[in-house]
């Protein structure tokens, strides 16, 4: 398979990617992303709560390499002071705005690169986590790992739809 812009025809920034954006590919990936953005929401929410409540609440073993407790209340657990887990909790929601059913069957390409900046901004970060879970840290938290889990999926999702919502043509090999 191959992507081909659209031609003459092709796209500027203000024009609607497609008469209709919604073809069978683009719907079940559009249901998928609010599914996964709402996990994430969830995921995110419960940790944010356990950040300012008691980090033991995570129900994680507090021993071995697992251990969220170990994971939350490090330094590695805020960026610029802020929780890790409550800038999780804000990506999701805006996420779950950006792939909500209503908001996905626009066609402004503006929103396509935006979900598709975000996820790819997401999973970067998400891969800085790991690596200071596992270079600094330590230890490893289930609770996080499913986040992580949540926003690669999030992303591999979203490139399903993306090209088309771009404007780009999947053809076969000739």
């Amino acid at each position: 398979m191959r992507l081909q812009p659209g031609g003459a025809d092709s796209l500027d920034e203000s024009t609607p990617v497609a008469s209709s954006p919604l073809t069978p590919a683009t719907r079940w990936v559009g249901m998928a992303a609010f599914a996964l953005s709402l996990v994430g929401v969830g995921l995110s929410t419960y940790m944010t709560i356990a950040h300012f409540t008691e980090a033991t609440i995570l129900a994680c073993s507090g021993s071995g390499e697992l251990s969220c407790t170990a994971v939350t209340t490090s330094p590695q657990s805020r960026v610029l002071g802020i929780p890790v887990a409550l800038l999780g909790l804000g990506f999701f929601v805006v996420m779950s705005i950006l792939v909500w059913p209503r908001v996905w069957r626009r066609s402004e390409r503006w929103l396509a690169l935006t979900r598709s900046l975000l996820a790819v901004a997401g999973v970067i970060f998400v891969l800085w986590l790991i690596t200071a879970e596992v270079l600094i840290i330590g230890h490893i938290c289930l609770w996080c790992t499913g986040v992580h889990v949540v926003m690669i999926t999030l992303l591999l999702v979203l490139t399903r739809a993306t090209p088309a919502q771009l404007g780009f043509r999947v053809d076969e090999w000739e």
